[in-house]
């Protein structure tokens, strides 16, 4: 992998849709001792070799799942180097940011899909801001509710960062677009042709024009408005190239967005081993002290 390339790590975590019935975030739920599923989501995504973290959480969720993962993670590769002499000169920190739903966008395209969309937007849009240098490349999407063997990753680090093909982890013979929520990724032109096809298949408020009309004047009933609010991933990412791709199987998989799903893997020889403590966090960047005050 070059050290160029820009990839982006995109979690959503908006209109995440579990039958657990609690009252805290389902994100929090461990997946080891000690170790949540956003952790491990994170974690992943810095195995990747993802660049910069982005969550997608509103308001409502976001200060709690920043003090549990922080603001930045160590990349996992370069943080035990015990053969170089400064090996702490040499780790590298991947900071995480943390972007909401707009405003115009909820109750109208807000499906847990459309949460990575945003995400992708939201990195690309941020970063060509600043600089075009700064625009990723690419796009590693995690699901914090996919349980696997995450450590498998660190293995395809350069299938990846490939520019030219996509990737895709599989598990009987199901990816993503079996709406199945395991990791993928997705370069800018993915990016535009999905989010055309979902505003471009979407239902809307009025019904089109009836003949010699201008403009719409009947609405739809409520509940077959904005249909895109409901649209599951085989819609959302139809669209992502799969040319070449670089498949990959995973032995096991599980769907801990069901109990049943968190039971099986819980109950399962399959197990997520909490990495060691300083890739946890959660790290956060040092207040600025001004004549103001501290900021």
């Amino acid at each position: 992998m070059s050290p160029r390339t820009h990839i982006a790590g995109i979690i959503p975590l908006a209109n995440l849709e579990t039958d657990h019935d609690l009252d805290v975030p389902s994100t929090m739920l461990p997946v080891s001792a000690g170790f949540t599923a956003i952790q491990k989501s994170v974690f992943e995504c810095a195995i990747a070799g993802c660049k910069t973290i982005w969550i997608v959480a509103n308001p409502d969720l976001a200060p709690i799942i920043r003090k549990c993962v922080g603001e930045w993670v160590h990349d996992p590769v370069y943080y035990n180097r015990n053969k170089v002499k400064f090996y702490r000169e040499v780790r590298k920190e991947i900071p995480i940011y943390y972007v909401p739903i707009r405003d115009r966008d909820r109750n109208r395209r807000d499906s847990y899909g459309w949460s990575v969309l945003h995400g992708i937007y939201s990195a690309w849009w941020v970063g060509n801001r600043i600089s075009k240098w700064l625009v990723p490349q690419k796009y590693f999407i995690s699901f914090p509710m996919a349980a696997y063997d995450i450590y498998s990753l660190r293995a395809h680090r350069k299938e990846i960062a490939d520019l030219n093909a996509n990737f895709f982890l599989t598990h009987n013979n199901k990816t993503v677009k079996d709406n199945i929520p395991l990791p993928f990724t997705m370069n800018g032109e993915d990016y535009i042709q999905c989010r055309r096809k979902v505003n471009q298949t979407t239902t809307r408020e009025f019904l089109p024009p009836e003949p010699g009309e201008i403009y719409p004047s009947k609405r739809l009933p409520l509940e077959q408005r904005w249909s895109a609010r409901k649209f599951e991933f085989d819609l959302i990412f139809d669209k992502v190239n799969t040319e070449e791709s670089h498949n990959v199987t995973t032995e096991w998989f599980f769907d801990m967005s069901t109990w049943q799903g968190y039971r099986e893997f819980l109950g399962s020889p399959g197990t997520i081993e909490k990495p060691y403590k300083g890739l946890t966090g959660p790290y956060k960047h040092g207040k600025l002290i001004t004549q103001g005050g501290v900021k």
